[in-house]
């Protein structure tokens, strides 16, 4: 009942969403320019009947998927090292800062130089999302109550508890947060990177193609499934962390 109440109560706004888009549809007469819900979705079924569909999600998802999972254990590594020893967090920040204002398309064509096209989805997704996690992970660890260590040191709390018990359920909602924005951002960024770099079999070749050939419906399409895409490794990643999360902490 929890499940369906919370997806019934999201429904009106899809619908007014999608009465914005069939509007915007009909005052703009061009089909080049965008193109009906109506249209968009029967596309959007006629390309999930293609294998050649599922495969381009899937090189796409395990790419872009790879390169956050790494983003977000470097991250991690990253910013414990650095809220520990000060002078590692003075080394590295303007690396993380550096990494953080450099444009994504800057990133895929240098990248282009030095690796392979069908690594540049991996890589861009990494780089985009390391700075996320680092920034939230330190700012969690570094904001831990003292109180609560100080407690753990007089009682001599072993360093294993110590981590499991006061700074996982402490750092997690940090992470958690990180991890949302950064699945968004590797999408984003790795099929930016996918776009421009035209690997082959990818989510980001059938954008490119459909801008060469003006198929704005499978524009559209694809663009929704990335959409979808998106909400539903945001959702599960959220599940999967949360159980694991409870899990280490009551074990």
């Amino acid at each position: 009942m929890k499940v369906s109440f919370s997806f019934l109560k999201h429904v009106p706004i899809i619908l007014f969403w999608l009465l914005v888009w069939e509007v915007a549809n009909a005052l703009i007469p061009s089909n080049l320019l965008i193109v009906s819900p109506r249209e968009t979705f029967a596309r959007l079924f006629v390309l999930g009947q293609t294998s050649s569909f599922w495969q381009s999600i899937g090189t796409s998802l395990g790419r872009i998927m790879y390169g956050f999972f790494l983003a977000l254990g470097a991250g991690i590594v990253i910013a414990t090292i650095s809220a520990k020893f000060k002078i590692f967090h003075i080394l590295v920040l303007p690396a993380i800062n550096t990494i953080n204002a450099i444009p994504i398309a800057s990133f895929t064509i240098l990248a282009l130089m030095a690796m392979q096209s069908a690594n540049l989805p991996v890589f861009v997704a990494f780089v985009t999302v390391l700075p996320i996690v680092f920034f939230n992970t330190h700012k969690g660890i570094v904001n831990t109550d003292p109180l609560l260590l100080e407690m753990a040191s007089i009682f001599d709390v072993s360093p294993w508890k110590k981590v499991v018990y006061i700074y996982v359920k402490t750092v997690s909602p940090f992470i958690l947060s990180a991890a949302n924005a950064g699945i968004g951002f590797a999408w984003k960024s790795g099929i930016a990177a996918e776009l421009i770099g035209v690997v082959r079999g990818t989510i980001g070749a059938n954008l490119h193609t459909a801008r060469i050939f003006l198929q704005t419906a499978d524009l559209f399409a694809w663009t929704i499934a990335i959409v979808l895409l998106s909400y539903i490794m945001e959702k599960a990643f959220r599940l999967i962390f949360n159980r694991v999360v409870r899990i280490e902490v009551m074990s």
